[in-house]
């Protein structure tokens, strides 16, 4: 499962459902409307798959990168270089998940046509 990036494709997808809870929760009226639609696989371009994911994984991506990169500046840790990495692999993980797993998943978005 780990040759498949399964890790990275389930953190990427806690990620939309926890901003999607996270904005019932704040906005409030969630329904079920049902579609009548069934499983599409279908590939998108790249745009579309910046436009569809940029609030709700780039940008909160982005922000926890920058943290990290503050803590590893101005952050005290009494074992170096080993305790922040021991202390910041997985919300690096997190970063990596967010901002690449569109585009591992989708590889034709970056066709040329």
């Amino acid at each position: 499962m780990q040759l498949q990036l399964c890790s990275v494709f389930f953190t990427f997808s806690l990620g939309t459902k926890t901003h999607y809870f996270g904005r019932t929760v704040l906005h409030g009226g969630a329904k079920y409307r049902a579609t009548g639609r069934g499983f599409v696989v279908r590939h998108i371009k790249f745009a579309e798959n910046y436009r569809l994911y940029s609030r709700s994984h780039f940008v909160k991506a982005l922000e926890v990168a920058l943290l990290l990169i503050v803590y590893i500046a101005y952050g005290y840790a009494e074992g170096g270089a080993v305790t922040y990495v021991l202390l910041t692999l997985s919300s690096w993980f997190l970063v990596i998940s967010w901002l690449f797993a569109p585009y591992i998943f989708n590889p034709s978005g970056f066709e040329w046509q």
